[in-house]
């Protein structure tokens, strides 16, 4: 259910993430708020006051102090409300590009994996950035917006009590053409309200394909196979989309902006026309016509203004409601005080499953399926089996980045559950497919902390295990070389199979209790797998070890295989046992060793 935010939740929300941000952006709005509608009354009056001289013949020099006296005012104010427009416009756009976005960066990096993969999460991502890069961007300005209703609030009554001095019956009737724009206003962000949802998938569809299209790592399949002319119809697609919103929005403010602008034209026509009518049946000074006059303007401008901001504000207010419901996704994973983590006689570590299951959202069918298994301490597991059998789900439950929809994960005998969330990750040196490079250097991408924490000898020896270190010894600036050519000019790019060796050598430098490695071999050559296999037992040396693999003949190392099939362990045993069996494994094996010279990989 989709929670409710109400506007003083949002406001107090707002007010204090801008004060820890930038505390002189909150005293500006606040303390300057009505400087602009006490600029406007004194530039009101100033006309009168000079025609009241004049019409009175007063001494000149009484007249051009009191000028003097409201042209300072009306300067010092003037530059005032400069000074508060530049440093909320600085503010909005800070707040925008810096603490609106950390904001999001952090909630998206933090939060459990779990959540992250849901269809429902990415909606909602893309409404809270929606909400901060919209076209009215009111999520940045939302405190701007709540100074301009009190501005224009003060403004409103300023006038008010001018014009009732006049004619108190102008302010019914300028308060009901006046509302009645408001009600254009409020229905049209109500329509914009329940469009939000097909919106943000508009865009969400949009944002991807165009990111598809751009990035370098898919640049070399666009060509060999052609795919810029699907791509250019899917983008154009969701170009129309987007643009169809676009301009169903656009013809919404033009038909408000146009009603509203009748109106203020009518109503502020017939006040002029009886103001006329009055000073021409002389029953009013021209000071007090021109105070009159001026007071209907200030008026109508402050009091669209109040309506104009209150409609934003309540558009804004949504859009802090969608920014903060992205923020406020719960994680089901304990991210509070939890048990502690083995260590000492401990280690390394147990791993038990108990009636383990879990199955996407949309699947129709379990990936894994009230599976058990124990894992020794210590033990090197393999497990095996074709695309689609539950190999990778399986270890991503280990890990603690799925959580299962039954059934129980035990290390050393205590419930997953149970640790902090974070920490539990510390159990776990991981190699997975997709794992990314950071734009720094290769001493950073395997250490993953600054140069001057990083243990050198350490390091060197990582890259030793890992058989990547004859390719950093040659590099220009060795393991001080910059990775990541988009980011670093000048940066260096590795080969596939070098890359694996580098992720290898960042999950051996963590040296956790518990390692997995998910294909570690999928990019090498026969001679480098078999090489990296030798290695094996000194890589795992004191760990409890998960290796993941399509080849079975790199399994023979391990002290165990764990063939799933269809979401459940089919087969278990040693190589050699599983072989005897003469089952899936074994019809498996015969299937890929055809392909490989016995002496290179087996």
């Amino acid at each position: 259910m989709k929670k409710k935010y109400n506007y003083f939740s949002n406001l107090k929300f707002m007010l204090k993430e801008h004060w820890d941000f930038d505390k002189s952006y909150v005293i500006m709005q606040i303390g300057l708020t009505p400087l602009g509608a006490v600029s406007s009354v004194v530039a009101a009056y100033l006309p009168k006051i000079v025609l009241d001289c004049v019409e009175n013949k007063t001494p000149a020099s009484e007249l051009l102090l009191k000028v003097g006296i409201l042209s300072a005012l009306l300067i010092m104010f003037g530059y005032l409300n400069n000074v508060m427009y530049n440093k909320s416009h600085q503010g909005r756009m800070l707040a925008r590009d810096i603490m609106l976005h950390r904001l999001i960066c952090n909630k998206v990096m933090s939060m459990d994996y779990n959540n992250y993969t849901y269809n429902e999460t990415r909606v909602l991502r893309e409404k809270a950035w929606n909400a901060i890069h919209g076209w009215d961007g009111s999520v940045a300005r939302f405190i701007e917006l709540n100074a301009t209703v009190a501005s224009s609030a003060f403004g409103f009554t300023a006038f008010t009590a001018i014009i009732v001095e006049c004619n108190p019956w102008f302010i019914p009737i300028l308060i009901l053409c006046y509302g009645i724009s408001m009600a254009g206003w409020l229905i049209f962000n109500k329509w914009k309200e329940k469009m939000k949802d097909k919106v943000a998938e508009i865009f969400l569809r949009l944002h991807y394909v165009t990111y598809r299209s751009k990035d370098f790592s898919n640049a070399k399949d666009v060509r060999i196979y052609n795919m810029s002319d699907f791509l250019m119809r899917k983008i154009d697609k969701h170009l129309d989309d987007a643009n169809w919103w676009n301009i169903l929005r656009n013809n919404g403010h033009f038909i408000n902006c146009m009603l509203e602008d009748v109106f203020k034209f009518g109503v502020s026509l017939g006040a002029y026309i009886y103001l006329i009518y009055l000073k021409l049946n002389s029953e009013m000074t021209l000071g007090d016509f021109s105070l009159y006059f001026g007071a209907i303007t200030g008026f109508g401008q402050w009091l669209a203004r109040l309506v104009d901001s209150i409609s934003e504000i309540i558009s804004g207010a949504h859009n802090v409601s969608d920014f903060r419901e992205f923020l406020d996704i719960e994680d089901k994973m304990n991210v509070k005080e939890g048990e502690k983590l083995p260590s000492g006689k401990d280690l390394p570590c147990e791993i038990e499953l108990k009636n383990l299951t879990f199955s996407y959202d949309e699947a129709e069918k379990p990936s894994v399926d009230n599976l058990s298994l124990k894992i020794n301490k210590g033990e090197r597991i393999a497990i095996v089996g074709v695309n689609g059998a539950g190999k990778s789900t399986l270890v991503k439950l280990i890990c603690g980045l799925f959580i299962p929809k039954e059934g129980q994960i035990l290390i050393n005998g205590i419930d997953s559950r149970l640790f902090n969330r974070d920490e539990y990750y510390q159990l776990f040196s991981t190699l997975f497919q997709d794992c990314a490079l950071l734009p720094a250097t290769v001493a950073k991408n395997i250490a993953l902390c600054e140069e001057n924490k990083i243990d050198r000898g350490r390091l060197r020896e990582c890259m030793s295990l890992a058989g990547i270190l004859d390719k950093v010894e040659g590099l220009p600036q060795k393991e001080n070389t910059l990775l990541v050519r988009e980011v670093h000019e000048g940066a260096v790019a590795f080969s596939g199979g070098e890359l694996q060796r580098l992720l290898l050598a960042r999950a051996l430098y963590k040296d956790a209790p518990i390692i997995i490695l998910d294909e570690p071999t999928a990019a090498l050559d026969p001679i480098a797998e078999n090489d990296m296999y030798l290695k094996y037992s000194e890589l795992t040396k004191d760990k409890t070890a998960i290796y993941i693999s399509h080849r079975l003949s790199s399994t023979r190392f391990c002290d165990r295989i764990i063939l799933l099939d269809d979401a459940k362990i089919a087969e278990m045993g040693t190589h050699e046992e599983l072989l005897e069996l003469g089952g899936k494994y074994a019809e498996m094996f015969e299937t890929q060793s055809r392909y490989y010279r016995e002496e290179a990989i087996i």
